[in-house]
């Protein structure tokens, strides 16, 4: 049984979410460059809906530029993350809307 959040609670990032239609958080897709390796590999961060939850990927230069090409995604590089990973995956758990 999750924990019930009160209207009018959460960040701004949760509150500008919830008034989105679903399908405009599922458009939403993010990377974010870690590192860029000598032998032609990029490290990024590949997230849907909110920067903050990610997974990590590894891909050659020229797929990763397809991959956000047909992906259509936003990059974020540079920018400074509200919440890491961790704690926006806890701040879900905690509001009952983990899944």
């Amino acid at each position: 049984m999750g924990l019930a959040k009160q209207k009018g609670q959460g960040n701004s990032r949760e509150r500008k979410m919830a008034e989105r239609p679903q399908s405009d958080i599922l458009d939403a897709k993010f990377v974010r460059v870690r590192n860029r390796r000598e032998n032609g590999l990029i490290e990024f961060d590949f997230a849907i809906g909110a920067p903050e939850i990610f997974v990590e990927l590894l891909m050659p230069t020229a797929a990763f530029e397809e991959f956000c090409a047909v992906n259509r995604v936003t990059d974020v590089t540079g920018q400074p993350l509200e919440q890491d990973d961790f704690d926006a995956r806890l701040a879900r758990v905690l509001a009952g809307e983990a899944r």
